[in-house]
């Protein structure tokens, strides 16, 4: 009785079959329900830029002259950028502006940035404006026009020395607002924030509404 060999081309075929099948099979199994990776991030929640008045901004607002290297500016009717501009012409009485440019430290940090400023010799009252990027409170970055208004000495609209509030032109998304517009804060002459929220500026009297952000 002779022995017979299987032929090489077949048991090649054979082996290929058997691991096509299983890597089909392999395939078509349904992967184990992974419920943490099934959960999406939840949305980060609105909230106002964290900016703060630094030192060198309520300085300004005590002793409001132009540094030695700042550049003045011609008069205006405004001042600002974007939604982050107040109207500083046709205050009740008439007003008396100076404008300028200069660097200034307005993020505490140490170093200066080039601001521009504008100081209304009437009612003492110092403006800074800067397009800037901050941190949001929520852990965000963004970037915008920020205007920032410190009341100074004697100044006639009753407000505390120092005092004073920021508010910063938002696109829709970034710090994780909905909609687009101004948001900011007041501070007090300590530089300590308060009332945060979306922004309304009341130009005539120097002054901001704010709007508190939905807690989630």
């Amino acid at each position: 009785m002779s022995n017979k060999t299987a032929n090489p081309p077949i048991l090649f075929a054979l082996a290929a079959s058997i691991a096509l099948l299983m890597l089909a099979a392999a395939c078509s199994k349904a992967p184990e329900p992974n419920p943490e990776a099934e959960k999406a991030a939840p949305p980060l929640a609105p909230s106002v830029p964290d900016l703060k008045v630094s030192a060198a901004a309520k300085a300004k607002a005590l002793d409001p002259k132009p540094g030695p290297q700042a550049q003045k500016k011609p008069p205006t009717d405004t001042f600002g950028s974007g939604r982050a501009t107040i109207t500083v012409k046709g205050h009740p009485g008439g007003v008396n502006h100076s404008f300028w440019s200069e660097g200034m430290d307005i993020d505490g940090s140490g170093t200066p940035a080039l601001v521009d400023v504008a100081w209304d010799n009437q009612h003492k009252v110092l403006y800074v404006s800067k397009e800037r990027t901050f941190a949001c409170r929520n852990g965000q970055t963004a970037d915008g026009s920020s205007l920032m208004v410190v009341y100074g000495k004697k100044n006639t609209l009753n407000k505390p020395t120092g005092s004073g509030w920021w508010v910063v032109d938002l696109d829709a998304g970034e710090c994780g607002v909905h909609e687009a517009g101004l948001y900011g804060c007041k501070f007090d002459p300590d530089g300590a924030n308060s009332d945060c929220g979306s922004a309304t500026i009341h130009d005539e009297r120097d002054e901001v509404e704010i709007v508190p952000l939905p807690q989630k």
